[in-house]
């Protein structure tokens, strides 16, 4: 169940709007929006021109002084190629405009390319035949008569093309009957549900996610007055650290995301004063200690909860037969079992699932044997069923980045693994395979919190009383320094900070594989 919290004052108003998630397309603007000036600016292409603006989408609108020369502007071509989706508002003089059918031509040589740009045609007071078949009788016969009078016929060619293919797209036919309040609600409402799908795509794995957004979209209030904050409660994820903002961003409205926020986050060192920021501004806090919200005098927490039965199942077919498979009938009542014992918690049946991926029937009633032995809602003993079905070095190499390599470039410690012959490589795709491992657009190793505290919790496990025994101990530097001293610590793999330190009184006393050298 997820649980909303309110803390301080409120504005009262609530206005729809999506979060868009996910990385923006590189670029200034998600829509091109292309007419003929005279015949529907101050009309139809205004209205919808402000009313996309308003709903927070970034719009593009051709201008007519760009129209100069025998080609569309270079900043007109960047914007169309940027832009993801385009919208054509298709009149009887669009065709007689030299400028928009280049524009057209272009939105349709990126449409080609097959790499998810949208055309969405808008026919106003015109019929969509006389666009399919512009040299027939209808609206561009005349037009494209002066076109082949003044330019050459394979660039007319290319826009005739280009008016037979959107012709054939679907979109909206307004006619003078039809109400263009309602036509231009539409649009933007298709419009929005275009970009969500686009800005999502990295995500088609968060099942569930959508009915989260939309609570958290009503709680940050978008529109009202009065700076929001939403607090949201609940499992961690890795997060690359907090990045000093303050002096960039607080003179604009702005929405701001601190993810994983723990009781050392320091506010005033972030963030300063709340009340230097726009009244506009929203702000997103992911925190696992409830602690860290006492900071703010006003906030609105969110606590997504377990994910439901529904949801849970989904999840767990995607990673257990992939996203195109349903589960075989004799599997579906073990897929329902493993999905009660994962207790709606996302990462354990990711895990759980990517586990049981291309295994047989004997294999995944003996898991569930495992399984129910931990028992529910116990999330290190769910992820232990699928460390134990590591081999030997891919177990190391696990070990090895939980404790010492989450956040850090994998070119040393693969190295090292190489060294050691661990087959890294295999090693780190099975870890990959498993749902235990990330490896981010930098190569740096990234782990769930839960991943990496289970491996710390395995090495802390293996002497309890005397730390500098366990494979991997994390030791504070004067701990390290006696125990190397003393010859109590066995090690692996040394990292070398420039603190003092007579490396020369302790190398023969313990055995090293690995040695690196760093400036702290």
């Amino acid at each position: 169940m997820s649980t909303i919290t309110q803390r301080g004052s409120s504005s009262k108003s609530k206005e729809e709007l999506w979060l868009q998630a996910g990385t923006l397309p590189k670029g200034e603007y998600d829509i091109f929006l292309s007419f003929r000036d005279p015949d529907v600016r101050q009309t139809f292409a205004d209205c919808l021109y402000s009313w996309l603006v308003r709903s927070g989408i970034r719009t593009f609108r051709d201008e007519e002084e760009l129209h100069k020369g025998e080609m569309i502007a270079p900043s007109l071509a960047k914007a169309i190629t940027e832009s993801k989706i385009h919208i054509p508002i298709l009149t009887k003089d669009y065709a007689s405009s030299k400028w928009c059918l280049q524009e057209l031509a272009k939105m349709v040589e990126c449409w080609r390319l097959g790499k998810g740009y949208v055309i969405l045609p808008i026919f106003y007071f015109l019929d969509p035949r006389d666009v399919r078949h512009p040299l027939q009788n209808g609206a561009y016969r005349e037009a494209f008569e002066q076109h082949n009078l003044k330019h050459d016929p394979e660039t007319v060619r290319r826009w005739e093309e280009a008016l037979q293919e959107v012709g054939k797209m679907k979109g909206w036919h307004v006619t003078r009957s039809d109400g263009q309040g309602a036509v231009i609600d539409q649009v933007v409402s298709e419009v929005e549900l275009h970009l969500r799908s686009h800005y999502t795509l990295v995500t088609d794995v968060l099942v569930g996610i959508d009915s989260h957004v939309e609570r958290v979209t009503e709680l940050l209030n978008i529109g009202g007055l009065g700076g929001k904050i939403v607090g949201i409660h609940g499992m961690g994820d890795a997060s690359e650290g907090i990045h000093v903002i303050r002096e960039r961003v607080s003179k604009y409205k702005v929405l701001i995301v601190l993810d994983d926020l723990d009781e050392n986050f320091e506010l005033d060192q972030v963030l300063g004063n709340l009340g230097s920021f726009p009244i506009e501004s929203r702000f997103i806090i992911t925190t696992r200690d409830l602690r860290v919200l006492e900071l703010f005098e006003e906030y609105s927490m969110y606590e997504p909860g377990e994910m439901s039965y529904d949801h849970s199942l989904q999840l767990f077919n995607r990673h257990a037969f992939g996203i195109d498979h349903e589960p075989a009938e004799e599997q579906a009542p073990l897929s329902k079992e493993f999905v009660k014992l994962a207790a709606g918690l996302p990462l354990a049946i990711k895990v759980i699932g990517s586990l049981l991926y291309r295994r047989d029937e004997v294999f995944w009633k003996a898991k569930l044997i495992e399984l129910e032995a931990v028992g529910p809602t116990k999330v290190h003993g769910v992820l232990k069923i699928s460390y134990n079905e590591l081999t030997r070095h891919e177990k190391q190499i696990f070990l090895d980045i939980a404790c010492y390599f989450v956040g850090e470039d994998k070119e040393l410690p693969i190295y090292m693994w190489g060294g050691c012959k661990f087959h890294p490589e295999t090693g780190i795709s099975t870890l990959i395979l498993r749902a235990l491992l990330k490896v981010d657009e930098k190569n740096r190793f990234c782990m769930h919190d839960h991943i990496r505290d289970l491996g710390r919790a395995i090495v802390n496990e293996e002497d309890v009383e005397r730390p500098g025994n366990r494979s991997r101990p994390i030791l504070c530097r004067e701990d390290v320094l006696t125990m190397l001293k003393n010859g109590e610590v066995h090690i692996n793999y040394l990292i070398l900070s420039t603190f003092p330190f007579h490396f020369h009184s302790v190398i023969s006393t313990v055995t090293i594989i690995f040695i690196q050298f760093a400036s702290y």
